[in-house]
């Protein structure tokens, strides 16, 4: 357990993810010494019967200057930062942030990848020093210095803002969205995910007046959104091929009468898990302009499959794929999670052999996370001691895969207690990367959601044009909140936009 003690919260929500890189898994209780006292570090740190019980003790004192110590079984370490003005966070927090990193490094013995960064869009910071002028070498210098940063990553991060800007291009994004429509039913639920999503053989009737309400949003959505310019369309879950064939071709009629367009944009749908795949299904999506699909197998190795909690086999994998290319998709991509439970180095290795006979057109590389609401979080001291192995050279591995067959980075994003304080890496050939991941992911654009537990968020500007925040309309995630509540759902979202 992590005890975080301090006398001031404001940086509760910098420090928290930091401490959270570092000892993934572990629970944080945060203790209240009086605002303004001035009690040393020394004079707060837990004694040796306590700390001998496994318990690191993190302390911030705020007086003057700025005390941190950490403290534990492996002895005692403290700063003091007399510079700067820790009121203003938003000057100060960087500071603070770094010196903490310093300590917990010297504390643990282990530098992290990304090193005091926990934000989601890591690649924000290069997209807006390359639009500015900045060199290669002085934006990865920014990175090292400000954030201790590893050279590596700081690379990762400018290749795949270059890349999103490109693909960006010159779009009057203004006036355009992309659209989400939220499908929160799986064959079952996996060990480590958090995402709304339901049985679907136990949600089956359901099902069908979920699609009906869901096709009344879209209607209403498309209405809101007359005259704009829709980008890109992509149905996710949970896993929209769970539903029927029956039900498949009803969404995609509701889709398609809603949004005429879609049929012209890029058209994704996350087909998920391989054995809820059908050829019926495919040739529906194809016939409604479905353009790309994704089959995510997470790994090939069936002993990994049984323990997360997912029926399908690596023949069935292969099988999918092979229906889809004599359906005629071109453009498929594949999920792999790096730090499975019981997985290693050479669990990847394998896998990726098995990925490369089936050349996908996109390969998209995700580091395990412990989302709190995950089963995985809660059982979690059952699966530890295999967790977090080797994670980073799964990276390494996959992204030299990625580029032999000539899949290049293109987006990236980093989540809350991601394994190995790694990140997920979208790789793509030429021509076949999902603009709608590049747009949503750096906010270029609005996304208008559809469905329960979806998010709309909102680009809101200046008069100038400048982004200056994103607001955020979210639909209930249960799927009967949604049926029942379905009107002032929909109320709320008129109101909002």
């Amino acid at each position: 357990m992590i005890r975080y003690i301090r006398n001031l919260e404001l940086y509760d929500i910098d420090v928290r993810p930091l401490l959270m890189a570092f000892f993934i898994g572990g629970s944080i209780e945060v203790l209240s010494i009086s605002e303004g006292n001035a009690k040393t570090a020394a004079e707060v740190v837990l004694t040796e019967e306590v700390a001998s019980e496994d318990i690191i003790t993190v302390t911030a004192v705020f007086d003057e200057d700025v005390k941190l110590s950490v403290s534990g079984s492996k002895g005692l370490y403290e700063t003091v930062i007399a510079e700067g003005d820790y009121r203003v966070r938003h000057d100060y927090r960087n500071t603070l942030k770094l010196a903490l990193y310093r300590l917990l490094v010297s504390y643990t013995g282990q530098e992290l990848p990304w090193g005091d960064l926990t934000g989601v869009r890591p690649t924000q910071i290069a997209m807006k020093m390359l639009c500015g002028g900045a060199t290669v070498e002085e934006i990865a210098g920014f990175y090292k210095s400000e954030f201790a940063v590893s050279e590596a990553k700081a690379h990762l991060s400018i290749e795949v803002a270059k890349k999103e800007l490109k693909l960006k291009g010159e779009s009057d994004l203004d006036n355009a969205y992309c659209l989400y429509i939220g499908i929160p039913f799986c064959p079952s639920r996996c060990l480590y995910c958090s995402f709304t999503s339901y049985p679907i053989a136990l949600y089956k009737d359901m099902a069908q007046t979920y699609i009906d309400k869901l096709a009344e949003e879209l209607k209403l959505t498309a209405h809101m959104c007359e005259g704009r310019e829709l980008k890109a369309v992509y149905i996710g879950g949970g896993t929209p091929s769970a539903l029927s064939e029956e039900l498949t071709e009803r969404l995609m009629v509701a889709v398609t009468d809603a949004f005429p367009r879609a049929r012209d944009t890029e058209f994704t749908v996350e087909a998920g898990r391989p054995d809820s795949i059908t050829r019926a299904k495919l040739d529906t999506y194809l016939s409604y302009g479905v353009d790309r699909i994704s089959i995510n197998p997470q790994t090939m190795n069936i002993d990994t499959l049984k323990v997360i909690g997912r029926a399908h086999t690596p023949e069935q994998t292969i099988e999918a794929f092979a229906m889809a290319r004599e359906a005629g998709f071109k453009n498929i991509n594949t999920d792999l999670i790096a730090g499975l439970p019981g997985e290693d180095v050479h669990s990847m290795e394998h896998t990726l052999n098995e990925i490369k006979k089936l050349a996908p057109e996109s390969l998209t590389v995700h580091s395990l996370a412990l989302k709190r609401a995950a089963a995985l979080s809660e059982s979690f001291a059952d699966y530890r001691a295999g967790i977090n192995r080797d994670m980073e050279a799964m990276h390494d591995m996959a992204r030299e895969y990625a580029l032999s067959e000539g899949l290049k980075p293109y987006y990236l994003y980093r989540q809350k207690s991601i394994g190995g304080n790694l990140e997920n890496v979208g790789y793509a050939k030429e021509g076949c990367e999902c603009l709608y991941n590049v747009l949503i992911m750096e906010e270029f654009t609005d996304i208008m959601s559809a469905g329960a537990g979806a998010v709309t968020k909102l680009i809101r500007r200046d008069e100038a044009g400048n982004r200056v925040r994103v607001d955020a309309v979210a639909n209930c995630k249960s799927v009967t909140d949604y049926i029942d509540r379905f009107d002032e759902l929909m109320d709320k979202k008129k109101n909002s936009i």
